[in-house]
């Protein structure tokens, strides 16, 4: 298995937080954890060699056409692929896809857009020079090259949402829509209206999903008997609401909990010994 991270022009951040590009020869179905996606960040999915589908708990399995965007998933997802597998991932912020692709949440069906369906087709010219790279860093030279055409073609208007999201990064997660709506002039209804068009959830499910990111990147620190006492030191009042946070985005009880999982694409269960870094 050979699983790569590459980082973007500077010019592409915030909007851009990394690239993957993933090769394995395994003949198959090779299943994936459910957290292979990170909650609050949407992907563009190039599909090289091998099939994927997802099946998220709430309704049927769906199958990534060979380009898309995905994102925002909002509860457990069971994730496999049909090997060999070669797969080139690029991870956006939650405002990143709205920025570079002026996509917004009704462009989506179950969770993915076609990128084919979407004018220029520089997409799927993407796809053709990227299986005929010869070397991993090609990949990020390519990656770069395409999102800085598509950052530069398009004059998006973030109408605040962008300061927003940050704000509520800074806040981890412990933010009131009433107090967002104050701090930017914006009546409720048209503030959830924005925010959920840009990055396609509601403001209070993002904030929900930050509060349990940053709840989970202190508790993983712990060892299993102990992270069930200082919840308190998290963003959560108290362990209900973290169970309840737990279980909808899990679909499981917090009892399944390990220390050692990083809610990352990065985090693969392979054998053997492979250095594969953890995205940010």
């Amino acid at each position: 298995m050979n699983f790569h991270i590459h980082h973007p022009a500077d010019a592409l951040r915030p909007f851009v937080k990394q690239y993957y590009f993933w090769e394995d020869n395994t003949r198959g179905i090779i299943q994936l954890p459910q957290n292979l996606f990170a909650l609050g960040d949407q992907y563009m999915v190039f599909i090289l060699e091998g099939k994927a589908e997802i099946k998220p708990v709430n309704h049927k399995a769906f199958t990534l056409p060979a380009a898309s965007v995905l994102g925002h998933l909002t509860c457990a997802c069971q994730l496999q692929v049909q090997g060999p597998v070669k797969v080139a991932v690029v991870q956006l912020n939650a405002y990143g896809c709205h920025r570079l692709l002026g996509l917004d949440a009704a462009s989506f069906t179950n969770y993915y857009r076609n990128l084919a369906s979407i004018e220029p087709p520089v997409w799927n010219e993407l796809i053709t020079a990227l299986q005929h790279i010869t070397a991993p860093k090609e990949v990020e030279i390519l990656l770069d090259n395409v999102c800085l055409q598509a950052l530069d073609a398009r004059n998006g208007n973030l109408k605040m949402v962008d300061d927003m999201v940050d704000y509520m990064l800074i806040m981890q997660g412990n933010v009131e829509v009433q107090e967002l709506s104050g701090r930017y002039g914006l009546s409720r209804p048209t503030l959830e209206r924005l925010f959920s068009k840009i990055v396609g959830i509601p403001p209070q499910l993002y904030a929900r999903m930050i509060r349990y990111k940053t709840a989970l990147s202190a508790l993983r620190q712990l060892n299993l008997p102990e992270w069930q006492t200082p919840v308190a030191t998290t963003a959560y009042y108290n362990q209900a609401m973290f169970i309840n946070d737990y279980l909808l985005f899990n679909h499981e009880t917090p009892s399944y909990f390990s220390p050692a999982t990083a809610a990352t694409i990065a985090h693969l269960p392979v054998t053997g010994s492979h250095q594969v870094a953890v995205a940010s």
